[in-house]
């Protein structure tokens, strides 16, 4: 009798254990992630101390010579007809250099300014960076095939709140983005001497003339743009430099200014 009633109690209690899971609503699904997040969980090509790295690393071809074809000190207060943008207010000239401020609107962000004039095929490009707010993050496109974020080589000093340093192919977040490691941050207030070079399928970097990274490209990107752009930080650009290094540089002449080609048409894909 008492085997029988254990039976049954144990047969209820079952029975309302049961009822009061299906009482109880599913736990909601995780959130889903972020496209930043899941870009950053993507794999990265990084091949430090490789043979590549050594390879590149050592070349000194195009960083010195060629025929300067563009030069901008933004000593004047309008931006000028060389330099086309889609934000005006977002971009200004003072103080004689051009300058980002922090851009607060996110559709505005990454909307650069972009160099009228083609970019050369073998080429070298100089500038002037710096930043002054505290989260790094300087960068430019080259070789882009229309004046667009992400249409060429994005190059990016102090990306991801200063913790990234990357060359990347038509897209910051591509697998195959080439990573500096270990990591050199960006100091704000500093003014940094870029250098860019491509006499080849490679596009290399260089800052206040150390290698920073190389993007050895199997199918180079073939547009002729060049701009600067901007995320979230204060930033400053200036002494503009573009040397055609097809051509050879004539002799220079005691006193006398640089001379430079016309304005030919906008660039696009070579």
């Amino acid at each position: 009798m008492n085997a029988r009633r254990a039976r049954n109690c144990a047969v209820v209690v079952c029975a309302v254990a049961l009822w009061l899971a299906a009482c109880v609503p599913p736990a909601p699904p995780p959130p889903r992630p972020t496209a930043t997040a899941a870009a950053k969980a993507r794999p990265t090509a990084v091949r430090p101390g490789s043979a590549e790295d050594a390879k590149q690393r050592g070349r000194r071809d195009g960083l010195e010579g060629g025929t300067l074809v563009f030069a901008d000190d933004f000593e004047r207060a309008e931006l000028g007809g060389d330099w086309r943008f889609d934000q005006p207010g977002e971009w200004t000239v003072e103080a004689g250099a051009l300058r980002s401020n922090r851009v607060e609107v996110y559709e505005e962000r990454n909307k650069g300014v972009w160099l009228k004039r083609p970019l050369p095929t073998r080429v070298r490009v100089e500038f002037r960076g710096e930043v002054r707010s505290g989260s790094g993050d300087i960068k430019c496109e080259i070789f882009a095939t229309e004046p667009k974020h992400e249409a060429g080589y994005s190059v990016i000093f102090g990306g991801w709140n200063n913790t990234i340093n990357a060359i990347a192919r038509l897209g910051e977040h591509e697998p195959a983005r080439r990573v500096q490691r270990p990591h050199v941050p960006v100091r704000s207030q500093q003014r940094y001497l870029w250098t860019l070079v491509r006499t080849d399928g490679v596009v290399r970097w260089y800052v206040d003339g150390r290698f920073m990274l190389a993007y050895d490209d199997a199918a180079p990107v073939q547009g002729g743009y060049f701009g600067f752009n901007n995320w979230l930080s204060d930033v400053r650009f200036d002494e503009v430099r573009v040397y055609d290094l097809d051509a050879p540089a004539a002799p220079a002449v005691p006193g006398a200014p640089a001379a430079l080609p016309a304005a030919a048409t906008e660039p696009g894909v070579r």
